[in-house]
């Protein structure tokens, strides 16, 4: 494999709704996932610090604790090597229950790839607990 399977175009907009496609498809391979980001990768999630290798815990923590995960990209605005979105992530539990959070975020790009995304989360539905979801491991 080549290390930047589904990173073709290296349009900010194109890879953050690619990367967003295979987070959300919980049978997709987590190495292509992170061929979306830098080896050095930092995520800031309401000010707390993930790495690349955390990143991953999250993904596979979300696809063992989740029957699914949706997002709906509400704005989007990019320039350069940055841009920003504010999304909604909707995630749906095994017993059924839903939880709605509502993300606003700063992504820097270096190469192609995603080296920092830094993000604010709100939880708009849920239940007490569900603001974790955002840095779950």
């Amino acid at each position: 494999m080549s290390g930047h399977i589904g990173v073709v175009d290296h349009a900010p907009e194109k890879i953050i709704r690619d990367m967003f496609a295979m987070f959300t498809d919980f049978g997709s391979d987590l190495d292509a996932l992170t061929a979306f980001m830098t080896p050095d990768y930092r995520q800031l999630v309401d000010g707390r610090e993930m790495t690349l290798a955390d990143f991953r815990a999250h993904a596979l923590a979300l696809r063992e604790g989740l029957s699914s995960l949706e997002i709906e990209i509400l704005h989007l605005v990019c320039e350069a090597d940055r841009a920003a979105t504010v999304h909604l992530a909707s995630a749906t539990r095994p017993c059924g229950a839903r939880s709605v959070i509502r993300v606003v975020a700063f992504y820097q790009f270096r190469g192609g790839r995603l080296c920092l995304v830094d993000e604010l989360t709100r939880v708009q539905q849920g239940h007490d607990g569900d603001n974790a979801l955002g840095s779950l491991q």
